[in-house]
């Protein structure tokens, strides 16, 4: 709808973004029992959030803390590297995180 409006306003070369996931390519039939053992550290019943990206102030990371405080029985894997990742291995210190680093 935006893109109409931006469109019948002359503005040109309008895209769309779409985020999201690709659900082809991220499929539950590629789960793996060896690395879900390896993210939970050895806990793989946990509930498991896994953020996968790069570690910078911008993705606001630290927002997922209140999740893990509110959910006894979560863990978070953290995969990747960047800036903010000394500051937000301290930050979540005594959590049940996992920083995996960069997988390739």
């Amino acid at each position: 709808q935006i893109q109409k409006e931006f469109i019948a306003n002359y503005i040109p070369r309008v895209e769309v973004w779409r985020k999201g996931i690709n659900t082809s390519r991220f499929h539950p039939k590629f789960k793996d029992a060896d690395m879900r053992y390896r993210m939970t550290e050895g806990n793989p019943e946990d509930f498991l959030m896994v953020y996968v990206g790069r570690l910078g102030a911008e993705k606001r990371i630290k927002d997922i803390k209140l999740i893990l405080d509110r959910m006894p029985n979560s863990r978070l894997c953290i995969v990747g590297t960047g800036p903010q990742e000394k500051e937000l291995k301290e930050f979540f210190n005594g959590t049940k995180t996992h920083f995996s680093g960069q997988f390739t």
